[in-house]
């Protein structure tokens, strides 16, 4: 897969991208020439379809390089979908109705509800036990900060900050192309200090309260502002430190306070980074088990 990537790199710019959506869209105006003309050839329907689907791989490998919103993509092709589905209709051609009506409803749902409102992640480490586990799937919000501009590296307009204490995904200064999750534990201006598994934000120690013990697993309940919520320490020493948050930056770190790679270790994440906020779990699926709703709900 990194091979793939590194071949992609390259050809990754704006111009070839849209070429290749030009591609696309031009076999698509090709077939739509065939069903009305009668001159439908089942040997290079197949052919033009292998040349689609390559040129299909292209663009999802440029999309995953320059980390541009898939939504953007999803709403172009509802709005091509529905000029065939419009032209079709007009010329009363039946058998393209039906198959344009099909594209232009499913793209357009899954752009409507993936591309703007809810995009879903799984979860991938134990940084945040223990409210999100290996193998839930969570629905991301991306409008929670702000909206994106189209093809722009998630620039956003009407943007805003995330609030204390909510949990964000968002991709971290040492892997720009990986997403990470983890809580916002202060912003640019305060001082955050980490003594004896305690974080302490501008002086102030945020509460913890005992919730569960067992041998290898404490878990707490911490207080942050009006966000209360559960952390969990292991029996290993902690990570001491002292941070002072620049202006426009955010601290984060994970819930499983002993086993998170997060500020601590790598320093603080911009405005522009975030990707959006982990609101609902809507399903589980370990490995080795079946999917599950049980852990389904609303993120604390």
């Amino acid at each position: 897969m990194n091979t793939f990537f590194s071949l992609i790199q390259p050809i990754s710019n704006l111009p070839i991208f849209i070429f290749l959506n030009l591609g696309i869209c031009l076999i698509v105006v090709h077939w739509y020439w065939m069903m009305s003309t009668n001159n439908f050839s089942k040997k290079l329907h197949r052919n033009l379809q292998r040349l689609a689907l390559f040129l299909s791989v292209l663009i999802i490998g440029i999309l995953f390089v320059k980390q541009w919103n898939i939504g953007d993509l999803l709403a172009f092709y509802s709005a091509f979908s529905l000029v065939i589905l419009i032209i079709a209709s007009i010329n009363h051609k039946n058998e393209i109705i039906k198959e344009s009506r099909g594209w232009f409803i499913n793209i357009f749902l899954v752009f409507f509800l993936r591309g703007y409102i809810y995009e879903p992640w799984q979860i991938p480490s134990e940084s945040m036990r223990p409210n999100l586990e290996i193998g839930d799937f969570v629905l991301v919000n991306r409008n929670a900060y702000g909206l994106e501009i189209p093809f722009s590296g998630r620039e956003k307009v009407l943007s805003k900050g995330p609030e204390i204490g909510e949990i964000v995904v968002f991709f971290p200064p040492h892997k720009p192309t990986v997403p990470f999750v983890k809580r916002v534990i202060a912003k640019g201006g305060d001082t955050v200090t980490y003594v004896n598994k305690n974080f302490y934000v501008n002086g102030i120690m945020l509460s913890q309260e005992q919730f569960e013990q067992s041998t290898n697993n404490n878990l707490l309940m911490e207080s942050n502002g009006e966000k209360n919520y559960l952390i969990r320490h292991m029996a290993r020493k902690g990570q001491n430190g002292n941070w002072v948050i620049p202006e426009g930056m955010y601290f984060v770190s994970g819930d499983n306070r002993d086993n998170s790679n997060d500020s601590r270790a790598w320093g603080y994440i911009s405005e522009d980074v975030i990707w959006g906020r982990a609101d609902y779990i809507w399903m589980s699926w370990k490995p080795g088990r079946w999917p599950s709703l049980d852990r389904a709900g609303e993120i604390k």
